[in-house]
């Protein structure tokens, strides 16, 4: 009793406080008065409005918490579709690397492609794999789809490669139904030239172009690209013969080193 006696104490000024305002609102909304029914009627308006501001102002967090999720669980959904068509196009990529390999009869080194450089003039690439591998200065690289072009530099761990869309780049090559021979080169943008190929010659557009195997570098037999347009110099002697890579260079993502010629294999056996 002490206790309670001692708690409404020091709380009778709430209690008086609260008991006052229940009384005041009794005796408001029991007062038939019309002022007093004016300041009802606007009380609960008030009230009204608030609420409703209340209650739409939940519903916009409610939404807001909610389309936030939507574009957090929308950005993992893209992301997890872009990591698997990359998985698809990388096994695709892989499958017809493994089956040109398991075809050729050319003893291939894989290599991946870290690195591009085009400076002017010079375009070249950077691989992953060097001496250590096996790989060599001048040694030739291709993948399934054709040439790309042969190595110029090597380290113990590293290969620079000089891509056929280089100003110092040649390899000797002929059309696959005519077997009309000449020089690739590059000249400018993302095709190269089919030189020395007589006005007269058999050329059509669509031609395929491959290597000779004139070379102790290149073998024969690798697809260099299609002839796109020819035209000729009536004062000259040859005619223009440009053709496309069978290549996309701005694509190359694993590449082969040919590490060693057929001819160059056979008559190493036939010395021994």
């Amino acid at each position: 009793m002490r206790r309670f006696s001692d708690w409404f104490v020091y709380r009778g000024e709430y209690l008086t406080f609260a008991s006052a305002t229940v009384l005041s609102l009794i005796l408001i909304f029991s007062n038939n008065d019309p002022r007093l029914r004016t300041i009802r009627s606007y009380a609960f308006g008030s009230f009204g409005y608030v609420l409703e501001k209340a209650t739409a102002l939940q519903r916009y967090d409610h939404v807001y918490r909610h389309n936030r999720w939507l574009r957090k669980e929308n950005a993992r959904l893209m992301l997890e579709n872009t990591q698997y068509k990359e998985a698809v196009y990388e096994n695709e990529r892989l499958r017809s690397l493994l089956e040109f390999k398991a075809k050729s009869q050319l003893e291939l080194l894989p290599a991946k492609v870290i690195g591009e450089e085009e400076n002017g003039f010079i375009h070249s690439i950077v691989l992953d794999v060097g001496e250590n591998s096996g790989a060599k200065k001048n040694m030739a690289v291709v993948t399934s789809q054709g040439l790309v072009g042969r190595i110029y530099e090597v380290s113990a761990a590293n290969s620079i490669v000089l891509l056929m869309l280089d100003r110092n780049f040649r390899v000797g090559s002929m059309l696959q139904r005519s077997r009309i021979a000449g020089i690739v080169k590059w000249e400018s943008g993302n095709e190269v030239v089919l030189a020395q190929i007589a006005k007269r010659s058999d050329v059509s557009v669509g031609d395929a172009v491959i290597t000779s195997g004139f070379s102790t570098i290149f073998p024969g037999g690798l697809q260099v690209g299609k002839i796109v347009r020819t035209s000729a110099d009536e004062q000259g002697m040859f005619m223009t013969v440009v053709v496309k890579p069978a290549v996309d260079f701005s694509k190359l993502e694993e590449v082969f080193i040919v590490k060693m010629l057929p001819a160059v294999m056979a008559a190493g056996q036939e010395e021994k």
